[in-house]
């Protein structure tokens, strides 16, 4: 399994999703598991954007040479039907069908440009023995988490095994995330921000993202 577990953690340090595809993993955590590890998480992460170094914090000439730009890598988490293009020998219905997948997001992909990374400071990626985790951060201070097993995203992927090159894919992936979070949470009239997400519509479009990078 390609990515194992995510989490949604406000910005405050509250877990307000949860979704799991490894069965495992889970008989040993309960709720207040989840909720102590996203505050960790969260208090990791304040710690370690304390660590960048003083002179790059205060010198915005030094931050400018420095490249946050993602490449937008194509097709991370969509189904494998979409990978080689549209067919032009489709019907008009079959490719509305298609594109209805995707909610109010239209074209074969949630977006196809190269994109900026707002995680300037804290941490990106934590790699173990076991898992990596992947940490993307919005700027109203969101955080989208994948755990994966170590070198899944990868090697899915491009069959390398470039470390900067995974960070890229998971953040591909937690960005198309956030634009389901956008989709699906944000317009919804009945949800409260910083509170936990309860939508299906959500849940069920997080869950075929995640097996579609298997």
């Amino acid at each position: 399994m390609a990515v194992q577990m995510l989490l949604v953690i406000n910005k405050s340090g509250g877990l307000i999703y949860h979704r799991s595809l490894d069965a495992e993993s889970d008989k040993g955590l309960n709720s207040n598991d989840y909720l102590i590890l996203a505050s960790i998480l969260h208090g990791s992460f304040a710690i370690a954007s304390q660590l960048t170094p003083k002179a790059l914090q205060l010198s915005q000439s030094a931050a400018q040479n420095i490249d946050f730009t993602v490449p937008y890598i194509p097709y991370v988490g969509m189904p494998r039907g979409r990978r080689g293009g549209q067919d032009k020998n489709r019907s008009n219905s079959s490719l509305n069908s298609s594109q209805g997948k995707l909610g109010s997001f239209k074209g074969d992909d949630f977006f196809k440009d190269a994109f900026q990374s707002w995680n300037r400071s804290g941490v990106r990626q934590l790699c173990t023995d076991q898992f990596t985790m992947y940490i993307y951060q919005t700027m109203t201070g969101l955080k989208f988490v994948a755990v994966s097993s170590q070198g899944a995203l990868s090697a899915s992927h491009t069959g390398g095994s470039s470390n900067m090159h995974s960070i890229h894919v998971a953040d591909n992936f937690l960005r198309k995330i956030y634009c389901l979070y956008s989709d699906y949470v944000m317009k919804d009239p009945f949800y409260s921000l910083e509170m936990p997400i309860k939508s299906t519509l959500f849940d069920q479009k997080v869950k075929q993202m995640m097996e579609n990078l298997a």
